[in-house]
């Protein structure tokens, strides 16, 4: 596995400009490593899959499938198609399950800002590394321990408890990785700093983008106006009159391999035993 580790304070990004948007450019840079363009692509937690259609038109040959657990907003990404733009396939499932597709199903599968809500990370990468060919390929980002810590912070000052999820740390991810079989894993971080005109604006924001937590320690219920106030008077604001969000960025990808077995136990490919 190699990771490599940088900070780097970018220039403050507008509210306006997505998150997820900003993420998934970084992410598809990296797509340039691919030998050879992929003949089947699945967009793991595609959303309204505005994402997929950049996919499709780096990959125009492609077989592209985009999958995500909300409904609505598959149903919102399909009902926005033109007529004459190519129609991926659209796939309502939660990724916390068994994937509902054959082994070597896919040659690269892409999935971004999806792991931070899945409770079972380790089990989602074995299905992944399951579902992709020989020599197929794993593009991911997710978010590190970092993230969101102004919030945190702020949350902290009101109440004990948890409100934020616990982001895993980049080298964990790695872990995962090359524990599911993702071979030659390379990861990298980043900092970005998003400014809000208000705390209103980044919670709405984080709604929107799905972004809820899913501990099981959090506290149930919308956030109230009133909660929403104290946590604005604690929150710091910044020279221009706005706040700070981080987010510690980690993008990674890897190549499909073979499962490590967990410690103590032995694994022999079937073919060397047959050649036995």
């Amino acid at each position: 596995m190699r990771l490599l580790s940088k900070t780097l304070q970018r220039p403050q990004l507008p509210a306006a400009l997505s998150i997820l948007d900003n993420i998934a450019e970084q992410l598809f840079e990296r797509l340039s490593l691919l030998k050879h363009p992929p003949a089947s692509i699945m967009d793991l937690g595609a959303g309204d899959a505005r994402h997929l259609t950049l996919l499709q038109a780096q990959f125009p040959k492609a077989a592209t499938i985009g999958a995500d657990l909300s409904l609505r907003r598959l149903r919102g990404a399909a009902a926005k198609r033109r007529f004459w733009q190519k129609r991926p396939l659209l796939v309502c499932l939660d990724a916390t399950q068994k994937l509902p597709f054959a082994n070597d199903s896919f040659d690269l599968v892409v999935s971004n800002m999806m792991l931070p809500w899945v409770f079972n990370a380790d089990e989602l990468m074995l299905e992944i590394n399951r579902l992709l060919v020989k020599d197929g390929a794993l593009f991911i980002s997710t978010a590190g321990p970092d993230t969101l810590i102004e919030l945190r912070r702020a949350w902290a000052e009101l109440d004990d408890h948890q409100h934020i999820n616990a982001f895993i740390d980049m080298h964990d991810v790695g872990d995962l990785m090359m524990k599911a079989g993702i071979a030659d894993p390379v990861l990298d971080t980043q900092r970005l700093t998003v400014t809000y005109s208000s705390v209103d604006a980044l919670l709405s924001e984080l709604v929107g983008l799905g972004f809820i937590n899913v501990l099981a320690g959090r506290r149930k219920g919308l956030t109230a106006s009133s909660v929403r106030a104290r946590l604005a008077e604690v929150y710091p604001v910044n020279k221009e009159g706005g706040i700070d969000a981080t987010l510690e960025l980690v993008v990674g990808h890897g190549w499909s391999g073979v499962p490590k077995p967990p410690q103590g136990d032995f694994y022999f490919p079937l073919d060397q035993l047959r050649n036995r």
